[in-house]
């Protein structure tokens, strides 16, 4: 017989527990009582893939920089990645750069012929 109150969550947690032993403290007046970044993780594994991170950010009642500050964590940790298709851009700086190129060549070979 299982019990429904027992949850496997948080699975960041369980897989990275390096993460959340330095508590991290946001007031002053309230260090006895420090944020628990767990559940928030675990979320934007969960719905990193479909979800912006103003919506993330919207649906756990979270400060938007809250937000980014542990997408940033996660993945230096490799456990998110990048939405970004960085080698479309390599590509499209690499071939201006061969276009301008192409062209101080073309005004090279004008001048000497």
């Amino acid at each position: 017989m299982t019990n429904p109150t027992q949850t496997n969550r948080p699975v960041v947690k369980a897989t990275n527990p390096e993460l959340y032993v330095q508590h991290t403290f946001h007031m002053q007046k309230a260090r006895k009582y420090t944020y628990n970044y767990s559940s928030l993780d675990d979320y934007i594994v969960e719905n990193w893939d479909t979800k912006s991170i103003q919506q993330i950010a919207d649906e756990t009642n979270e400060y938007f920089n809250r937000v980014v500050y542990r997408v940033q964590i996660l993945q230096s940790l490799k456990l998110l990645k990048n939405k970004r298709n960085m080698e479309r851009g390599k590509l499209m700086r690499q071939r201006k750069h061969l276009i301008t190129w192409l062209k101080e060549v073309d005004a090279k070979l004008e001048g000497v012929a």
